[in-house]
């Protein structure tokens, strides 16, 4: 149910980054649900995502790929 929810906002925080061409950092996370996040959008067109910040404040930016 989670995995879900956190693909569905994954998919549309991508869809944010491609319109206005700007890197979204979403909330901070566990590992489990950067993950989720990640392979959500591994195989997207328009953006890459990273991991950024230390521990418990590691969050998934999204990053618009370079045309």
């Amino acid at each position: 149910k989670r995995a879900e929810s956190l693909r569905k906002l994954a998919l549309r925080m991508a869809d944010q980054t491609v319109q206005t061409g700007r890197t979204v950092a979403m909330e901070p996370m566990p590992p489990a649900e950067r993950r989720i996040v990640h392979l959500a959008l591994r195989d997207h067109p328009s953006v890459t995502t990273q991991s950024v910040g230390e521990g418990d404040r590691r969050k998934v930016t999204i990053v618009p790929k370079k045309s």
